[in-house]
């Protein structure tokens, strides 16, 4: 009788530590594989493509009947897209950061005659090659190119491409600064080619600059659903009147609804004494279908 008590006694043990071994197993294999998963992360995140962006169109339309005393347009219709796109490879010490930045947009009231005027007109391109050579500095090689979409396509123009230093402490924010960036500014409308405009002489369709760049850009989620990104860039020219500066200061604000409902909020302001001597200012709202990238 004792012989069994202990016989069963010596199986339950057995299986006890059988049952223990196959859950410290299933816990070690677990924790193994979480561990693979976080070093295959870390790996992505360290070198390849990392790309992210939206893409919004919105549209508002209002409207009166004849009989509203108060007033207002009779019919309105605005229609804006936006496109903010950063696709950027990394691998080991080297960078390549690249963006497209694109708005156009349009309206109608019944005040311009029931035609379709252009409001928003932009297009942005940047990229930015740098090698590592300390924990937060790079050497790089900047290039971009801004222009606008419709009528008057490089009217004005304005290409930059030179060496600078790029400062990026963290995935959030990055500083490039260059002594020596060519800008090459373009009027090649044919209607502006025998006038003075954006500082190109009357007969050509360009003109060449070298001066000191900046170009800051923060881009970051502030909280859930909502992204902020800026750019701000700065521009003097030494070959002529280095004391005038060229500002432009973007700001958009993404917010996410559901995978294809948002809402962008953008504010947008410049300087350049070869389009207009003040500051120039351009807001706008919308909502609509949006559809993060």
């Amino acid at each position: 009788m004792k012989f069994k008590i202990y016989l069963l006694a010596f199986s339950s043990l057995l299986l006890n530590n059988v049952k223990a071994q196959t859950a410290t197993d299933a816990v070690k294999k677990a924790a193994d594989e979480a561990t693979a998963n976080l070093t295959k992360n870390k790996a992505d995140i360290k070198d390849g493509w990392n790309s992210g962006g939206t893409i919004n169109f919105n549209l508002n339309e209002a409207g009166r009947n004849d009989y509203w005393i108060k007033g207002g347009e009779k019919f309105s219709l605005g229609i804006r897209g936006i496109l903010d796109y950063d696709f950027d490879r990394k691998k080991g010490k080297t960078n390549w950061l690249n963006s497209v930045r694109a708005r156009y947009g349009v309206s109608r009231t019944t005040s311009n005659g029931d035609k379709f005027l252009k409001n928003d007109d932009y297009f942005n391109f940047t990229s930015i090659y740098a090698s590592q050579f300390s924990k937060n500095w790079s050497y790089a090689g900047f290039f971009s190119v801004e222009t606008q979409f419709e009528q008057y396509f490089l009217t004005p123009g304005y290409i930059k491409i030179g060496p600078g230093l790029l400062y990026k402490p963290n995935e959030s924010f990055n500083l490039l600064i260059s002594p020596a960036m060519m800008n090459i500014t373009t009027k090649l409308a044919s209607s502006y080619r025998n006038i003075k405009a954006f500082g190109v002489d009357s007969g050509k369709t360009t003109a060449f600059g070298l001066g000191f760049f900046a170009q800051a850009k923060y881009n970051k989620d502030i909280a859930k659903g909502v992204n902020y990104k800026s750019v701000a860039t700065i521009y003097s020219n030494y070959l002529d009147h280095p004391g005038n500066m060229v500002l432009d200061w973007a700001n958009l604000f993404t917010l996410t609804v559901n995978k294809y409902i948002g809402a962008t909020v953008s504010f947008n302001a410049r300087y350049n004494d070869q389009e207009i001597a003040r500051f120039q200012t351009q807001h706008a709202i919308g909502v609509g279908l949006s559809y993060k990238l």
